[in-house]
């Protein structure tokens, strides 16, 4: 490690102007990004909020009661707001190369920025010195992104690079304000005053890597809660009319349920509390077209019409893609990631009778990589020796990832097959897609039937990785 500690010097005096030398101490967030130079947009935000009421109107109606978002009571000392989150917003430009303006935070790419801090800061543990590796390696080299390939930390797990967008793509990255808030907050442990479930005296050079971590993904505590989720017929008064008729007085003000409207409780007292690790929000510059992806129908005549002509590959693409008839998958898209962690999770299924209590959302057993894949020096997916992908790490949060854009003239609805008119094409519709990928573990701490609250056990889901795809339209 004595390189590494070399490489932390030239660093240290490379990026901290000749005044603050001797302050080699504190290197808040704030810091590195003024140290980076990035262009964008930095908000910090804290919310909470609540709606007595949602209803959806179809023909019958809906019902969401008393809904919540906040932060986590028994995890921030009473703090009731969802707070110390930061969106870093940011339009990607043109140069891809390393510390180009189009290669972004994402993911969990912040863990080797913060093991950098520590190891500044004299933190000599070994596995907050290979994480911080690369970024004190590209600091060193004056590289203004201050982190570094993905790099391995605590059992070999690989951190998350930066991603290099496509020109005018936008990008929101959502991550913690103060890493180090759990422990008291950065002034805290920058003073050597931090304390941490039990633990007191901490500072950036004594903390582990290991403990390290698990302050920062405890960063962003939350919970959300529905009272209720229920049916109710066309007479439900939710604006001081019934029927249509003005001036009727709801005779259940607690409900807002008239005597005469029939309801169903579908489930109660839902209430959800955990962790958000980092989000990811990136939206495409492609143009407004369809189908540029082959989706588009008629898409495989015409690969076998190029085919035919003798064009194969990158020809065979751009041909198919020149016929586009403007139908199929939208070419820009909405990409959404997000790691969270589910600490309890309670909800009384009244439909069926059925209590679930102590439910856990996570990724601690089994696989415990994320979703995202280890590209090779090619730009190719890396593989093990046993031929499977490589994945970064979770740090135990689960993961999704979820792909959504509109799809036009896709949808076949055979209900107006042969009487629609109008800009579609006969029999089809336009909708909505989302395709999602989750993977983790799912534990259910106890399941009871009717109002027993006798448990008939546990329930345990370990490497859940599914991926499933909707398509939503009108009918």
């Amino acid at each position: 490690m004595k390189g590494l500690k070399k490489i932390a010097l030239v660093a240290a005096i490379a990026a901290v102007s000749a005044g603050a030398q001797a302050e080699l101490k504190a290197l808040d967030d704030s810091t590195m990004s003024e140290m980076t130079g990035q262009k964008g947009l930095t908000i910090d935000l804290e919310t909470k909020w609540s709606i007595g009421e949602f209803a959806y109107h179809d023909a019958g109606v809906l019902v969401l009661k008393d809904l919540s978002m906040g932060g986590n009571p028994n995890d921030a000392a009473g703090n009731s707001m969802l707070d110390n989150i930061r969106m870093e917003i940011d339009i990607a430009g043109s140069n891809q190369a390393p510390g180009g303006d189009a290669n972004l935070k994402y993911g969990f790419s912040n863990v080797k920025n913060l093991a950098a801090i520590h190891a500044l800061n004299g933190n000599g543990d070994a596995d907050m010195e290979a994480a911080a590796a690369g970024s004190l390696a590209l600091a060193a080299a004056g590289d203004p992104r201050f982190t570094g390939v993905s790099t391995n930390g605590v059992g070999g797990d690989i951190i998350d690079n930066e991603v290099a967008y496509g020109d005018g793509d936008l990008k929101i990255h959502f991550t913690f304000t103060d890493a180090w808030q759990k422990a008291g907050g950065f002034a805290a442990v920058a003073s050597g005053n931090g304390s941490f479930d039990g633990a007191t005296g901490i500072s950036l050079a004594n903390v582990s890597y290991a403990v390290a971590t698990d302050i920062a993904t405890r960063a962003v505590d939350f919970e959300f809660k529905i009272g209720q989720i229920a049916l109710a017929d066309s007479a439900y008064v939710t604006d001081g009319r019934l029927g249509g008729v003005d001036n009727i007085e709801k005779t259940n003000h607690a409900t807002g349920i008239d005597a005469t409207t029939t309801t169903t409780t579908l489930i109660s007292d839902l209430a959800i509390r955990g962790y958000l690790g980092p989000a990811d929000i990136h939206i495409e510059n492609k143009g407004n077209g369809f189908g540029a992806d082959g989706s588009y129908l008629g898409a495989n005549l015409q690969r076998a019409g190029g085919a035919a002509a003798g064009l194969t590959g990158a020809a065979l693409d751009a041909f198919v893609a020149s016929q586009n008839n403007g139908t199929g998958n939208a070419d820009s898209k909405i990409h959404w990631d997000s790691f969270f962690k589910v600490t309890d999770l309670d909800v009384y299924i009244d439909i069926a009778g059925v209590q679930l209590s102590d439910i856990k959302i996570h990724n601690i057993r089994g696989d415990i990589t994320s979703l995202n894949t280890v590209l090779d020096a090619s730009g190719n997916v890396l593989l093990d020796a046993a031929g499977d992908e490589v994945n970064t790490a979770s740090f135990g949060f689960a993961h999704s990832k979820r792909d959504i854009y509109a799809v036009k003239d896709a949808v076949l609805n055979l209900a107006t097959l042969g009487v629609q008119t109008g800009a579609n094409r006969p029999g089809y519709v336009d909708g909505i897609a989302i395709n999602t990928r989750f993977k983790g573990d799912i534990d259910i701490g106890a399941l009871s039937f009717g109002d027993t609250g006798t448990s008939i056990g546990a329930i345990y889901l370990t490497d859940v990785n599914c991926h499933t795809n909707w398509t939503i339209s009108a009918h």
